[in-house]
């Protein structure tokens, strides 16, 4: 079903539809059909054109990642809790150090997990490995990270079978026995959707936003020019945006009573 979602999405993508028009385009005028072969070779270019602005779907990717502010260590409640890093893809390269097996998106969760363990002592994390490797290797990569990072082992539990964030809710509910409060360290465009599901899941969440791609509304930094200035990452963001919103919706009909 993952794989089905990925592919749902991918089709929507301003780069695959290009693509796709461009390819029909030249057939037609290969089969001597001129008009409708030009018609979908602009069209494919235009769509390809508007897709690569950032600009389309900037404020929409940021707001939906300013949802949940960044977390105050200060703000998180009295009691037990349970703070769950959300995993991303890996590498079990041995010839790679242990922090360059997980790209920049699982380290900064796993630091945000970490920031919060640091803060309160009495408090266990679960860390979720994704991908294909092994138990073993996925095990040996995590302690490398926890020496790496001066982190207690017997603080940390560790998911290796998640396929997708419903799995990982589905095995942090096991875990969690009592019921108490999860703390949700992932990425900030991915966390509404995963507060979502950890809440269908019957879970109390806290969001822990990290890898924030967008600058604060407002902060010196905050320009509108570069919006409008096609690029690859143009392509890549709003490709993003319409996976998110293909996952929003595959949620809410898996979820539909």
């Amino acid at each position: 079903m993952e794989a089905l979602k990925s592919i749902v999405a991918a089709s929507l993508s301003p780069l695959v539809i290009s693509l796709a028009l461009q390819l029909l385009g030249w057939l037609l005028l290969v089969r001597s059909r001129k008009r409708p072969g030009l018609m979908c070779l602009a069209a494919g270019t235009c769509i390809l054109f508007a897709g690569s602005f950032p600009g389309l779907t900037f404020e929409a990717r940021r707001t939906a990642e300013y949802t949940y502010p960044p977390l105050s260590p200060e703000a998180l409640p009295a009691g037990p809790l349970l703070v769950a890093v959300l995993g991303t893809g890996f590498n079990p390269d041995p010839q790679m150090p242990a922090n360059s097996q997980v790209g920049p998106a699982f380290l900064a969760r796993l630091l945000e997990g970490i920031r919060i363990l640091r803060y309160r002592p009495d408090i266990q994390l679960v860390v979720s490995v994704a991908g294909e490797a092994d138990q073993a290797s996925k095990s040996r990569f995590l302690a490398a990270m926890l020496q790496l990072l001066n982190v207690e082992p017997q603080r940390v539990q560790l998911i290796t079978t998640a396929e997708s964030t419903l799995d990982e809710a589905v095995l942090v509910k096991n875990l969690n026995q009592q019921t108490i409060p999860v703390v949700l360290a992932t990425s900030a465009s991915h966390m509404p959707r995963a507060i979502r599901i950890f809440t269908d899941a019957g879970m109390t969440s806290i969001a822990a936003p990290t890898d924030f791609g967008f600058v604060r509304a407002g902060s010196p930094r905050d320009k509108i020019w570069p919006r409008w200035i096609p690029s690859t990452d143009g392509v890549g963001g709003n490709h993003a945006w319409l996976y998110e919103k293909v996952a929003i919706l595959w949620e809410m009909l898996r979820t539909r009573k």
